[in-house]
């Protein structure tokens, strides 16, 4: 609806004077022009109207000069919207029969239908994450309620929303409690509750607790536990197999008396890591009669066994805090293994270390030349760690990275971390991490003139009392030359304290030296063709991503030639993909796959030479909607409760409709548009005067007037 309002800038009588104006232009030309004087009877009859038609037209001429406003205003009605989010989750399909999942479908459909006559009505399902419309398939391996949620929340802010209904058993096993989402939205949700809230017979493999990674020859420990409801006086057993069924090789077994209704057990199992590679355990709990379902009564693990852990030394001039700090951080992470010494007792061999990290070392008055020798012959990946005892002449030789000239063994500097971000590109550092560490104590650095060399990359630089220095504090050979790093200081012990009373923890100091040691120990991939994966094992509800990488002979990204890739089920079948271009590499999305374990062999011929890539990955199932089998409506009045909507039941879906049009707060809103522009811009003004000076002339031109 449009409405339009003439507005005047200047007062009203300012029209009189147009008229005014008129009148005298008609008067000058038709009463006082003597031409007119000896005209017949017809004539004269249209002077009159004549004379009105040219009053009019300078009247309206004259008051467009006044420049008056025309101000519209058009309201418009919106309905509100009323949001229906359906539950696709494999949970459903458990606690609907078959005919309650026909009628479901039906009434929700109806339910849609009739409220689309008083309503915007948008449809969703949702599992894992939201889509839309309504999918009757139950299909979803996982349940984010409060995702769906925040979605609808954040999809329609500021919009008219009227209501939410829910169509859901009230089981959620992914994301936050549904409680807690949207709390401010004050937007009343309507609850379907469905399924069936009487606890079942039944026995699952609740969950199982263990290391994704394990070395070979160690033992590992695997903790599952089980529940069991209704079940009192029942014997059931925990059996462990190696493979990805509930036979075979039987690794593990052990009897359990269920003593209660409401029956949990853990139980720890120690195992064999005896060979490499991606290995697979079933761990089951033996079925009972008359139980609800058995499909949750196993699970499967993947562990990763590696071949060793990468070897570490830790070799230091003389006895010093940061050895212990150095070395509890680097065994925080279990990749690697680490062996202290000290230099003049050192006897075994460099050559069985990924990773040597000298502190002190080399030192005034320290024979350690065979040492530093060792390690420039093997190319072995080395972190100098300086001291007070440090010689700057043997460091210089020593290294590639820095060169400390005129310092006196007297003298130190204290010197507190700068991030130098600027042209550091060898790994990442969370920006918490970064924020961290400059608020640490100084390290206590030697005294000189520090000078950088070329193929350094600086991750921090001294500040000396208030003064930024372009001094390296800590700093690592660029990528291609021969691994190493250098901090320019001592006193690394202060940083572990200072992180732990900060932060309760020694979370920022572990992985700042553990992104040396990670880097260091890497081995340089010189291959030309890589294919990469995300991880090695997927869950079944995720796609399949690969990554590849082709280099010229100057190690340079291509992707000229296309890259073919077959991936192999464990039957054979072979689902071939070629990749897409992306940038200067390739990139594939394969998309979803059965569960199973599956390889690769990807392909190209780039310049006469063919390349080839091989892989493996697993796709794990998910059994998290079978885990549960009691539906939760305590839940859904809690949630309808508190954002004022109702429960309803299965029978009771058509009711909603006249619930919503009987509250009061779901009403369609008004929006009114101001819109003010000039009287003069619009063109049927000019139409309409030209009309009335055409036909005065086109009249006066007949009477013979001219």
């Amino acid at each position: 609806m449009e409405t339009q309002i003439i507005i005047e800038q200047y007062p009203i009588w300012y029209l009189l004077g147009c008229l005014g104006l008129g009148i005298a232009a008609a008067a000058l030309l038709y009463y006082k022009d003597r031409s007119f004087a000896d005209s017949d009877t017809t004539t004269k009859r249209a002077i009159l109207p004549l004379a009105l038609l040219r009053c009019l037209t300078v009247a309206g001429i004259a008051a467009l000069l006044l420049s008056p406003l025309i101000k519209r205003r058009q309201i418009d009605t919106v309905k509100p919207y009323i949001l229906i989010l359906q539950d696709n989750s494999e949970s459903m399909r458990a606690g609907l029969t078959p005919n309650d999942t026909a009628r479901f479908a039906a009434d929700l459909r109806a339910l849609s239908d009739n409220l689309s006559n008083d309503y915007q009505v948008a449809t969703y399902n949702f599992g894992d994450k939201t889509d839309k419309g309504f999918d009757f398939s139950y299909r979803k391996k996982t349940t984010n309620l409060s995702a769906s949620l925040d979605e609808l929340y954040n999809t329609y802010a500021n919009q008219n929303v009227g209501a939410i209904i829910i169509a859901t058993d009230g089981i959620y096993n992914q994301g936050s409690n549904p409680l807690y989402s949207g709390e401010q939205a004050g937007i009343p949700i309507y609850s379907i509750a469905l399924g069936d809230t009487t606890p079942k017979r039944d026995l699952l493999m609740d969950r199982v607790l263990y290391n994704r990674i394990a070395y070979l020859g160690d033992k590992f420990t695997i903790r599952p536990e089980i529940s069991a409801r209704n079940c009192k006086g029942e014997t059931t057993a925990i059996n462990v197999f190696k493979g990805k069924t509930a036979s075979g090789n039987k690794l593990f077994g052990k009897a359990v008396n269920i003593a209660t209704n409401d029956f949990t057990q853990g139980e720890d199992v120690i195992l064999n890591a005896d060979a490499v590679g991606l290995q697979t355990y079933t761990i089951q709990v033996a079925p009972i009669s008359n139980e609800l379902t058995d499909r949750n009564n196993t699970q499967t693990i993947y562990v990763e066994v590696i071949d060793s852990r990468q070897k570490v030394l830790l070799l230091a001039h003389s006895p010093h805090p940061d050895i212990a700090a150095i070395k509890q951080a680097i065994e925080a992470n279990r990749n690697y293994q680490i062996t202290t010494s000290f230099a003049n007792t050192f006897n075994g061999s460099l050559r069985d270390y990924d990773v040597v990290v000298l502190h002190g070392i080399p030192a005034m008055g320290a024979n350690t030349e065979s040492i530093l020798s060792q390690l420039k012959t093997n190319n072995t990946p080395t972190w100098f760690i300086l001291s007070a005892q440090t010689d700057p002449n043997a460091l210089g030789k020593a290294q590639e990275l820095l060169q400390i000239s005129g310092g006196n063994p007297n003298n130190t500097n204290d010197s507190k971390p700068l991030f130098s971000s600027q042209n550091f590109n060898i790994f990442t550092l969370d920006s918490k991490v970064g924020r961290a560490v400059q608020e640490f104590p100084p390290l206590v650095t030697p005294f000189g003139k520090y000078q950088t060399k070329a193929n350094a990359q600086v991750l921090m630089k001294q500040k000396i009392g208030t003064v930024p220095t372009d001094y390296a504090l800590w700093a690592f050979s660029a990528p291609g030359s021969s691994k190493q790093a250098v901090t320019a200081g001592e006193g690394l012990w202060r940083w572990r304290l200072y992180d732990f009373r900060a932060d309760q923890s020694y979370e920022t100091f572990n992985e700042l030296v553990s992104k040396t040691i990670q880097y260091l120990a890497v081995k340089n991939d010189k291959r030309k063709f890589k294919v990469n994966l995300p991880k090695t094992i997927f869950n079944e509800n995720e796609q399949i991503t690969l990554d590849a990488e082709l280099y010229n002979d100057s190690y340079e990204l291509v992707n000229e030639p296309e890259v073919n890739i077959n991936i192999y089920d464990e039957g054979g079948k072979a689902y071939p993909f070629v990749f897409n271009r992306s940038s200067n590499a390739y990139t594939l999305n394969a998309g979803f796959f059965p569960v199973g374990s599956y390889t690769f062999q990807a392909g190209t011929v780039f310049n006469g030479q063919e390349f080839k890539a091989n892989g493996t990955f697993t796709v794990a199932a998910i059994q998290l909607e079978s885990m549960q089998t009691t539906a939760n409506h305590r839940l859904l009045y809690a949630l309808s409760g508190k954002t004022g909507g109702e429960v309803l039941g299965l029978d009771s879906i058509g009711a909603i409709a006249n619930r919503l049009k009987n509250k009061e707060s779901i009403k369609p809103i008004q929006y009114s548009t101001f819109k003010t522009e000039p009287f003069i811009n619009l063109k049927w003004l000019f139409g309409l005067l030209i009309a009335l000076l055409t036909i005065e002339w086109f009249v006066r031109k007949y009477i013979g007037g001219y």
